[in-house]
């Protein structure tokens, strides 16, 4: 391997090495020189790759434990990214440029650097105003004349941060993309049976939560459309879906089923008290007019069942069992809530 191709921890393992050889061996005068001249040019190599490399460079002491103390050398890259003098960042320690809460996360791979002698790791360094920047860090031990010192070579590594960011949004907003109902900003039913089979689970291993489902059609929606047009159809629909989020808790869940029929998840929740939510929601969505003509009233009413999970049963019957109440509530007259209760 040629010293052009050396790493910055070997050159300095180098140096240290014919320091100690020239220090200890009775060496010829041409001898001598020869070492010496060998060590102006591996100094001379060093400076160059210790300034002109993009990434921050680092050499910090290690004390007793193989933690680290103060820098004994930074390169000009370091300084310009963290906004310290040379002499500013000489006086710190890593502890000092590093987010404490990432100080201490990465504290078992720092410490495991005294046994394994070179350790990976991604942190978060701030800089003198403050800033914080992510850095992957590359951080090797070595022995400096008779100190234990660590050399790091730190890349910024935001742009890629950021990339990660933005994909994982985009992702995110994909998989939101898939569960919602683009009309009534409601969860789908695809994601309805996800979900209603995840709280039955539960409902299973805790056995005294309760669990209510509602399932609501409005009430000659058909007529409606064919005298109005589906636009307004749409506009009723996607009326509904704010007002049944208004009704509705954060733990609970709302989904357009299909068409103008829509499920209601309740969870820990008794027929007794889903209820009073579901009377909520009728009588809210009743007051909301439709007339596409000013000064007109025109409404629209919904049939709601409204049935509480039995124990083992199965999840196709429980939604059946409710769909048939939801029926039920339009044989009597419409515009009502019935449960089995």
């Amino acid at each position: 391997m040629s010293d052009q191709t050396k790493t910055n921890a070997e050159l300095i393992e180098e140096i240290s090495l014919l320091n100690q050889r020239i220090r200890e061996l009775e060496l010829s005068d041409s001898e001598r020189k020869r070492m010496e001249q060998t060590l102006r040019e591996s100094e001379t190599w060093h400076r160059i790759l210790f300034e002109v490399i993009n990434d921050a460079v680092f050499v910090h002491e290690l004390d007793g434990e193989g933690l680290p103390g103060r820098f004994l050398q930074v390169n000009d890259v370091a300084c310009r990214r963290l906004g310290y003098t040379r002499e500013e960042l000489l006086s710190l320690s890593p502890r000092d440029i590093t987010m404490p809460e990432e100080y201490e996360r990465i504290a078992d791979k720092r410490n495991g650097l005294a046994s394994q002698g070179n350790i990976l790791t991604e942190t978060i360094h701030v800089t003198k105003d403050g800033r914080k920047i992510p850095v992957e860090s590359n951080i090797r031990k070595f022995k400096y004349f008779d100190r234990r010192v660590a050399l790091s070579i730190s890349r910024d590594i935001s742009d890629r941060k950021r990339a990660e960011e933005a994909l994982q949004e985009s992702e995110n907003r994909y998989r939101e993309l898939s569960i919602i109902d683009d009309l009534t900003q409601l969860y789908n039913s695809r994601y309805f049976y996800n979900q209603l089979k995840r709280e039955i689970d539960r409902v299973t291993r805790y056995e005294e939560q309760p669990l209510t489902l509602l399932l609501l059609d409005l009430d000659d929606f058909k007529q409606f459309n064919d005298a109005y047009g589906h636009v307004e159809g749409d506009h009723v629909l996607s009326r509904l879906g704010q007002v049944v989020k208004r009704c509705l808790r954060q733990t609970d869940s709302a989904y357009r089923y299909g068409g103008e029929e829509f499920t209601i998840l309740l969870p820990m929740t008794t027929g007794k008290d889903a209820a009073v939510t579901a009377e909520r929601i009728r009588r809210e969505f009743k007051k909301e007019n439709f007339s596409p003509l000013s000064g007109q009233d025109l409404h629209v009413t919904m049939s709601i069942g409204l049935g509480q999970y039995k124990a083992q049963e199965e999840m196709k019957v429980f939604v059946h069992r409710v769909d048939q109440l939801m029926y039920q509530a339009k044989l009597n007259g419409k515009d009502r809530v019935c449960s089995d209760s």
